[in-house]
């Protein structure tokens, strides 16, 4: 039998959050599903509990394997889901008893492939509920457009439901961050109706030490490389959105630019500064006609076009101004 849900769940060091999550996911109230945990290597006792849960429940599947990080443990999953729809939670997060049947009879009723509802998201000092609006069917350019607004779903995967048959050969990319963002818009593409209701079933814990944090703190550049791929992916489809992708492209390659140019270490970041340098540098004609951008932001623009060490120095002497 396929079953009408495949939900993955990587785990990696998770083990006193992992099951709040598993249990979420056990209970809900579609209960035609199956459950695919990947132990992605991990060092502690996720492995034994993903064991012990498939013991208990038929509807439990469990992977080892060797360490490879979130993308790899994702793709892990996807190759063997048998659902004829498929989700992912991340496994220090938990959901709903009825997101799945909310999302799944979102894609029935309406013949939709991709479904989204909306999250409440858990920081130290706040929660934020995302997301208030009625449901709404769109088709593949509104859906990309709504997509890269990120009012009423963005490119995270984790409130979402796809239609196996959109996956094809389609994967996360592996050993990179900012995976979800690479790999939401190229299903979205293949789809022909999204639909969306703003319904907060989605409980996402944001940690100190998650995946995105260690990003910046690490100071990768793959959101730059990625959008510098998605802007060349859209050209022929979505001329009309490219103004969209051109924006999230500086955001990101500026906020880079600034963690390295104050960095005390800015020698050990000089290549990846000057390889998004040259990507943002590319875009200096698309960005300086986007309205979105103040004048002391296009000034910056200016300085980094004409030589990329002039945009660290107006960027360090801000800060010491604004040190005083």
């Amino acid at each position: 039998m396929i079953p009408k849900v495949s939900i993955i769940v990587p785990a990696y060091k998770v083990e006193n959050y992992l099951h709040k999550c598993i249990d979420s996911i056990l209970s809900q109230t579609l209960s035609d599903f199956e459950l695919i945990l990947v132990n992605d290597g991990s060092p502690d006792n996720c492995g034994k509990i993903c064991d012990e849960y498939a013991i208990k429940d038929s509807r439990v599947r469990v992977i080892h394997k060797e360490n490879g990080g979130l993308a790899s443990a994702r793709n892990a999953g996807i190759n063997i889901a048998k659902g004829e729809y498929i989700g992912f939670v991340d496994s220090d997060d938990w959901i709903e008893p009825n997101m799945y049947e909310l999302l799944y009879g979102l894609c029935v009723e309406n013949e939709c492939d991709i479904a989204n509802c909306s999250s409440i998201i858990y920081f130290k000092d706040r929660t934020v509920k995302n997301g208030s609006h009625s449901l709404i069917i769109h088709n593949r350019q509104e859906a990309m457009k709504a997509m890269l607004e990120g009012q009423l779903y963005d490119e995270v995967v984790w409130t979402k439901l796809f239609k196996r048959s959109l996956f094809g050969e389609s994967r996360f990319k592996e050993g990179a961050v900012y995976e979800d963002t690479d790999f939401t818009y190229k299903l979205i593409h293949k789809s022909n109706k999204v639909g969306s209701i703003g319904a907060p079933m989605y409980h996402y814990i944001k940690r100190d030490n998650s995946t995105m944090d260690q990003a910046i703190k690490n100071i990768r550049i793959d959101s730059v490389e990625i959008y510098d791929q998605m802007y060349k992916f859209m050209e022929k489809d979505y001329p009309e959105l490219l103004g969209l992708v051109t924006y999230k492209l500086a955001n990101s390659a500026m906020v880079i630019l600034n963690l390295i140019s104050k960095h005390p270490n800015f020698k050990g970041f000089k290549v990846q500064y000057y390889q998004v340098a040259a990507i943002l540098n590319n875009y200096y004609g698309n960005v300086i006609k986007l309205g979105t951008f103040p004048n002391k932001v296009k000034i910056l623009l200016l300085a980094l076009r004409c030589h990329p060490i002039f945009y660290k120095l107006i960027i360090n002497k801000i800060s010491r101004r604004q040190a005083i």
